[in-house]
């Protein structure tokens, strides 16, 4: 069966958007949610037994922190980490190996300058996450993008 251009033009659309929502993600506001949503009551401390340890700043109150490829934490911090959302290097203090809530903190590591200190933010807040209940509420929202992309190709089609 062969297809002619006018039919294989949508089909190339829909691919093209599918490849760019799989690529991008959910947007900031969405993620942050659905890490708050997928994390466990508050513990007190949880043991860092890596100097470098995986993490993804959600926003500048909440960061992410993997202390193995399946496990992860969410800290918060009160007030705001102004400045976490574009840090490309922190420090997480830390007291034998042991990051504690209210008393560990975060550290931005930049460049200092006289308008511009390095920034430490304390730690209010540490949730185990769910990772397999994070992926599959991403799987899920991915497939629903995936069939509105779909139902919308197949709407502008005579």
């Amino acid at each position: 069966m062969s297809i002619s251009m006018k039919q294989s033009l949508p089909i190339l659309c829909i691919a093209i958007l599918v490849s760019a929502c799989a690529s991008t993600g959910l947007p900031r506001e969405d993620r942050l949610a659905l890490y708050r949503e997928n994390a466990g009551e508050p513990i007190p401390n949880f043991r860092s037994t890596s100097r470098n340890l995986s993490w993804r700043a959600l926003s500048d109150d909440a960061l992410v922190v993997w202390t193995r490829s399946n496990q992860a934490n969410l800290l918060e911090f009160n007030p705001r980490c102004i400045g976490l959302r574009s840090a490309r290097t922190i420090y997480i203090s830390n007291s034998r190996g042991l990051v504690s809530a209210q008393f560990d903190s975060v550290r931005i590591i930049a460049p200092a300058t006289a308008t511009r200190p390095q920034l430490s933010c304390r730690i209010t807040t540490i949730r185990p996450l769910d990772l397999q209940a994070i992926n599959d509420s991403k799987r899920e929202l991915r497939e629903a993008q995936i069939m509105q992309i779909e139902d919308d190709a197949s709407e502008q089609q005579p």
